[in-house]
């Protein structure tokens, strides 16, 4: 969630009802306004198919029941596919943030 967003887990600098990532996304899908969720550093947009199924796993992995949230070897399983780009974008960002990191 946080690499799809761009976004902290939370954020103070952000108006009450956007500071919680989790709620923030939640309040989104419920709107069906999951576009506005994707990172503006993404340069490479979704086809609607990957949108859907990087949300749905997003979704997934927050539920309230922790028993069925997957594991990372099934959310690895869920989200490899020829038409879904975060698999790129995802382990540049998180090289980036790493560095970032590190240098701090």
């Amino acid at each position: 969630m946080e690499i799809v967003t761009g976004r902290s887990p939370v954020d103070y600098s952000r108006p009450a009802g956007e500071m919680n990532l989790v709620d923030w996304f939640r309040g989104r899908v419920a709107s069906q306004l999951g576009e506005e969720l994707l990172d503006p550093k993404i340069n490479e947009r979704p086809s609607s198919r990957a949108l859907k199924r990087v949300l749905l796993v997003c979704l997934r992995c927050i539920d309230m029941d922790a028993s069925k949230r997957p594991k990372m070897s099934q959310i690895v399983h869920m989200l490899e596919a020829d038409d879904f780009p975060f698999r790129k974008v995802s382990i540049s960002l998180l090289c980036v943030e790493v560095k970032s990191s590190i240098e701090l």
